[in-house]
Formats: C-alpha cells, sequence, structure tokens
C-alpha cells in the first residue's frame, strides 16, 4: 500500500511540474511532444511497479488512452465515417418536405474569360453582334430523394437536376444574351456501401438515366442522353471518381451531335484532394483517345465568408458546354462557391 501511495505522489509531482513548467514560458510543439512522451513513460513504469507489487493484470493508468488521442485516424476510417455522416444527412432531408440538398457543386463566376470564343457560333444568336470574350458562368444544381432502400437497406433513388449558363452580361450592344445554358435532368439510384480496396474505400456507386440538352432549335439545338454509372473511392483527403457512360443511340434525322462521341469520349475521370483549412483542388478529364480530343478542368475552392468558398476554375479542350462541344475552349473563371467537394452531400461532379 505504501508503494501505491509513493506511486501516486510521484505521478502528481510530475504533473504538477509539467503544469508548472507549461505556464511558466512558451514552449514549442516539439517540446510539447517529447514531455508528453516521458510522462507516457513515467507513467508505464508505475504501472508495472503496481502490477508487480499487487499482483494487478490491469494498470490504474493506461498510456495507450494518451496516444491513441494523438493518433490521426487511419485514411480507410475517415473515409468509412464521413460515408456513414452523409448516409444520415441524407436521410434526415429526405424526411424534411421542404427540404432539396445540393446535387453538383453551385458556384457563380461572375468573370468568366475564355480566350477562344466561336464568333461564328454566335452570329447564329445575333447576326451583327460579337461576342465578348469575358461573361459570367454559373452553375445550380439540386436533388430530392424519390424512394429509400430499395434493395434491403441500400439503394436510394433521387430525381437530381442542374443548369449550366454562359451569360453574356456585359456585352450590351447584344442585348446582353444568355449564349449558352445546359439542360440535365436525371433519375438515379445510389448505393452507399464501404469496401475496401487497396486503401481506399468505395463510398458510392450511382446509376443514372441523364438528358441533356440546350433547350434551342436549329441549327443551334444540342441534346443526348445517357445511362452511366460513377463510383467514387476515397482515402483520407484524397477522392478519386470515375464515371463511364454509355450513350443511347438516336435516329439520323433526330440527332442534333452525332458526332459528340468523337469531342466528349465515353465518361469522366476526377481526382480530387483536401488539405490545410479545408481547402480543395481537383482535376477532371474528358475525351476520346482514338481521335486525341480531350477536355481538361481544374478546381481550387477554400473558405471564404459565411459558408461561401473563394473559387478558381480552369478548362482547357473540348466538351465545356453542349453548343461548344467541338470547338477548343480556353477559360478561365473566378468567382464563388457554396457546397465544397468533401461535405456530407459533396463528392460531387
Amino acid at each position: 500500500m505504501i508503494a501505491r501511495h509513493s506511486s501516486f505522489a510521484c505521478l502528481i509531482l510530475l504533473l504538477a511540474a509539467y503544469t508548472s513548467s507549461v505556464y511558466a514560458k512558451p514552449v514549442s510543439q516539439a517540446e510539447l511532444e517529447a514531455r508528453i512522451d516521458a510522462l507516457h513513460r513515467e507513467m508505464a513504469e508505475l504501472n508495472q511497479q503496481l502490477t508487480h507489487l499487487e499482483g494487478q493484470q490491469t494498470p490504474q493508468f493506461e498510456a495507450s488512452v494518451y496516444q491513441y488521442a494523438l493518433t490521426p485516424t487511419p485514411p480507410e476510417e475517415k473515409a468509412i465515417e464521413e460515408t456513414r455522416e452523409r448516409r444520415q444527412l441524407e436521410e434526415e432531408s429526405s424526411h424534411n418536405p421542404f427540404s432539396i440538398t445540393t446535387h453538383r457543386t453551385n458556384y457563380l463566376f461572375p468573370v468568366s474569360y475564355n480566350g477562344n470564343q466561336d464568333q461564328a457560333r454566335f452570329r447564329d444568336i445575333d447576326a451583327d453582334g460579337r461576342v465578348d470574350s469575358t461573361e459570367v458562368k454559373f452553375q445550380f444544381s439540386a436533388k430530392f430523394s424519390l424512394a429509400e432502400g430499395l434493395i434491403g437497406d441500400h439503394g436510394d433513388l433521387y430525381f437530381g437536376y442542374t443548369q449550366r449558363s454562359w451569360w453574356q452580361a456585359y456585352n450590351t450592344e447584344a442585348s446582353s444574351p444568355f449564349r449558352e445554358t445546359n439542360y440535365e435532368p436525371e433519375i438515379f439510384i445510389d448505393f452507399a456501401n464501404a469496401w475496401n480496396l487497396f486503401g481506399w474505400v468505395n463510398t458510392r456507386n450511382r446509376l443514372a438515366l441523364n438528358h441533356q440538352s440546350n433547350g434551342r432549335s436549329a441549327p443551334l439545338s444540342r441534346s443526348w442522353n445517357r445511362v452511366y454509372l460513377e463510383s467514387t473511392l476515397q482515402r483520407g483527403d484524397w477522392a478519386l471518381t470515375l464515371a463511364p457512360h454509355w450513350r443511347i443511340p438516336e435516329s439520323e434525322s433526330e440527332d442534333d451531335n452525332p458526332d459528340i462521341e468523337r469531342y466528349l469520349g465515353y465518361g469522366d475521370i476526377r481526382l480530387a484532394k483536401r488539405f490545410s483549412h479545408d481547402q480543395e483542388i481537383a482535376a477532371q478529364w474528358r475525351g476520346n483517345p482514338s481521335t486525341g480530343n480531350y477536355g481538361t478542368q481544374l478546381d481550387y475552392s477554400w473558405p471564404a465568408f459565411n459558408g461561401v468558398r473563394g473559387h478558381v476554375q480552369y478548362y482547357y479542350g473540348y466538351g465545356e458546354s453542349l453548343i461548344d462541344y467541338n470547338h477548343r475552349v480556353h477559360r478561365l473563371s473566378l468567382g464563388f462557391s457554396l457546397n465544397p467537394l468533401f461535405t456530407p452531400s459533396g463528392l460531387l461532379r
């Protein structure tokens, strides 16, 4: 019993000395970590003495508890935790009849500069006008739940809608027209899971029926229908999304863009990274290797104010919009976005 009291006394003295030293003067992170490690070793030695003297199998103080608090969460567990949180928030939202959730990224770019606008195509909108290189680009995207648990406890059915516009807001000579708007309704089923593949967690699979058009009449009409399968793999602060698609065939008389797959290819690939203070960077690729036509998009966003994020987007190549699917653009956009990729409703395209 004397040994027990002496051990506790030593521990109290150690903690008191440590506390007084901390408040005595500022110390660096490395010094704090070194002191904590020393305390852990001392507590482990005291526990060994208590166990030896009293024959106890369970120490009174576990250094591993303190060490666990300092150990980062493994990337696989981090991905699984975020998947569960995402699923819980989606379920709560679906029970609210007045609620819709974000689908893809919502953004507004007041300054969007394209160094290679299609002047000839703009004359179909305004025969005497000239397209400005600087315009406004924005995207609105939302979804709502239609059904839950279609296959056991898995498989949630949604309707989603995305609208992306390119507005010649500063082109007053041409009456500031909307140069192009793409409408994209879709119905899809999401399967949330936690499969582990070489350290990457397959957090979600989506099967979707997708329609995309610009709502114009000939010769500006563009549209197509697709089925796509989107799979998201996450490892900590990294995310990889693979979204191959199959175009539903149309008759020659109804097909406004029969060669669109020569430029957009057969799917999208995106790699995203989250780093310090909730900043995000993502790269997306599409294209057709057999024709050598590609489109590349880079996004960088960071927290700005009141839940709004600063956002820079760069696009080079084909397929940015339906009207420009076969015209190479070179665009830099600056503005704001609302929902980051790694939010519970995120990992979006």
